[in-house]
């Protein structure tokens, strides 16, 4: 049996139909995020005095492509849940900037105008503890927003009155070690704060140079060019006016490589953050225990089926997925005395030096060739708080040769008649590392044995060229540029092991350039080199790497019996 549709009905239908195929689609409205600290833990009020304010900056994230948002965002802090435990106001303004808040009920209002794209509207608080509040009290500071043609999402601070406060023992560190040479590091620290930290995070940040000999399972390790960082996770309860250390059975050693020179290390222990409660993890009294949670608790300081027998209170570890991110940290009551740097001065040697260039072509013709310099080692050149560049290349351009374009970090300091120009490297020379600075040449005039010079050193305060104190070769310092010469082109230096690399060049037929590692024959005429101007990309990017040693072991740390860190 057929179903019958009624006339209206099936017109119905198809103008639906029709009305929905004839419906623009309309983009949902971005959503932008707030973005404000997790936790924060607040000093208690004193008996007297003023009590010491911890900054909340709330800011929002606008998006690269604003077209049709509005130009003005209101933040509502909700002070609700904090009634009691905190104070809370808008942090001074500066000079010649007007208040963005104002009290209303139980809020703070603030305005902000001249929102543009790009840029991170938002405001900054203070917060304090009240007066009666009482060591654990805690609260939650609400922030929502709001602006034209974008939904907001809120930010939510847990605030609470006391907490850690871990303080990072100083290393007495041998200063000078030889290449190749390993040392311990004694890591301690103590809790000086109101409350136990549950998890600590251990920052380590070594340059270059320096090397970390083990890996832990409970420990994320990332290396980029100049340093390698590790961010190990100890879980445990660190107590209140207690002292710690690393146990026996899980040591960590420093090592100086044989590229080691100028090192820095930076050494740092924080509160772990509270866990966040995920679909996919158990938190809580009903949460299934897992390896490395068994962190050894026995009051009377012992360790329960311990391997090191010492007697101390030993802390395991599990290894966890983290980030190297400070949102692994959990609020400390006094941030500025988690951290400390020592500085390393490895008696070591780099040998900078110029490439001969050899340019060869008729009158008329254009050469694309390179300014090449290589760190020959065995150190790499970096100067851990300087951005300075690492060396500066004095390019003196031979009779006759005209210079049509230069690389970005190159800038012109002689005049038409002698052409001359200072390139900057970056702030770092990996041992071995070549750097080019590619040019085009036109040669004018064709001149047999038209000589121009390469030199490379350290900037100088006056311009002028100054020596590495750590360079022991200065021969090859300098290099000639030379146009058509009559006789043997140079050739590789017989002193050097180092591979000779060919500058890229391209030509016409008739135009070719080479370069070699011989020392120069001649000097450079203007004086040494000078150093200004932009820093250089480098070539051949070399990542560091750490020595791996053990298997699966475990960070740990002991108790120490009396004493602060």
């Amino acid at each position: 049996m057929r179903q019958r549709i009624s006339l209206p009905v099936a017109c119905g239908l198809v103008a639906a139909g029709l009305a929905t195929a004839i419906t623009p689609a309309y983009a949902a409205e971005p959503v932008l995020t707030l973005t404000a600290p997790a936790a924060l833990a607040l000093p208690l009020h004193p008996a007297t005095g003023s009590p010491k304010p911890v900054a909340l900056a709330v800011r929002l994230d606008y998006p690269g492509a604003a077209e049709g948002l509005g130009a003005e965002v209101t933040f509502t802090v909700d002070l609700t849940k904090v009634a009691g435990v905190a104070s809370v106001r808008e942090a001074a303004a500066g000079t010649g900037q007007a208040a963005k808040c104002k009290a209303v009920a139980t809020t703070l209002v603030c305005t902000e105008r001249g929102v543009r794209p790009g840029s991170r509207p938002g405001v900054d608080l203070e917060i304090t503890a009240a007066k009666d509040a009482k060591n654990k009290d805690s609260g939650e500071i609400r922030v929502t927003g709001a602006v034209s043609g974008a939904t907001v999402r809120p930010a939510v601070t847990a605030v609470t009155v006391g907490g850690p406060d871990l303080v990072m023992g100083e290393m007495a560190l041998k200063r000078d070690p030889k290449p190749g040479e390993s040392q311990p590091l004694p890591l301690a620290f103590s809790n000086r704060g109101t409350q136990s930290a549950r998890g600590v995070v251990l920052e380590l940040e070594a340059s270059r140079g320096m090397e970390l000999a083990e890996r832990y399972d409970n420990c994320e390790y990332r290396t980029t060019r100049t340093s390698t960082t590790a961010i190990c996770t100890v879980d445990g309860e660190f107590e209140t006016d207690a002292s710690y250390e690393l146990a026996g059975d899980s040591p960590l050693h420093l090592k100086a490589t044989g590229h080691a020179r100028a090192e820095l290390l930076g050494y740092g222990i924080y509160p772990a953050a509270a866990p966040v409660k995920t679909e996919q993890a158990q938190t809580g009294a009903d949460a299934k225990p897992k390896p490395g949670d068994e962190a050894a608790k026995d009051p009377a300081g012992k360790t329960p089926g311990g391997a090191n027998g010492t007697g101390g209170r030993k802390l395991t570890a599990k290894k966890r997925a983290a980030t190297l991110t400070p949102a692994l940290r959990g609020p400390d009551l006094n941030p500025a005395d988690n951290r400390r740097e020592f500085e390393f001065a490895v008696p070591n040697t780099a040998d900078l030096a110029a490439e001969p260039l050899v340019v060869k072509g008729k009158a008329g013709t254009t050469v694309k060739t390179a300014v090449a310099v290589r760190n020959q080692g065995p150190a790499w050149v970096f100067e851990p708080r300087s951005t300075a560049p690492a060396a500066v290349v004095d390019v003196l351009v031979p009779p006759g040769v005209k210079v049509l374009t230069a690389p970005a970090a190159c800038r012109s300091a002689g005049t038409a008649a002698a052409p001359r120009y200072l390139c900057t490297t970056g702030s770092s020379l990996l041992e071995s590392e070549k750097v080019e600075f590619p040019f085009e040449l036109r040669i004018d005039k064709a001149v047999p044995d038209a000589r121009g010079a390469i030199t490379v050193g350290r900037p100088g305060p006056g311009g002028e060229p100054q020596r590495h104190p750590f360079d022991p070769v200065l021969a090859n310092n300098l290099a000639t540029i030379t146009v058509n010469p009559t006789g043997p082109a140079p050739s590789p230096s017989t002193t050097t092991p180092k591979p000779t690399a060919s500058a890229s060049a391209s030509a016409s037929p008739s135009a070719t350039a080479s370069t070699g590692t011989t020392p120069p024959k001649t000097s450079s005429g203007g004086g040494p080199l000078a150093s200004t101007g932009s820093t250089a990309g480098l070539v051949g990017f070399a990542g560091a790497a750490l020595v791996a040693a053990g298997g699966a072991l475990f960070l740990a740390f002991r108790r120490r019996a009396a004493g602060r860190a």
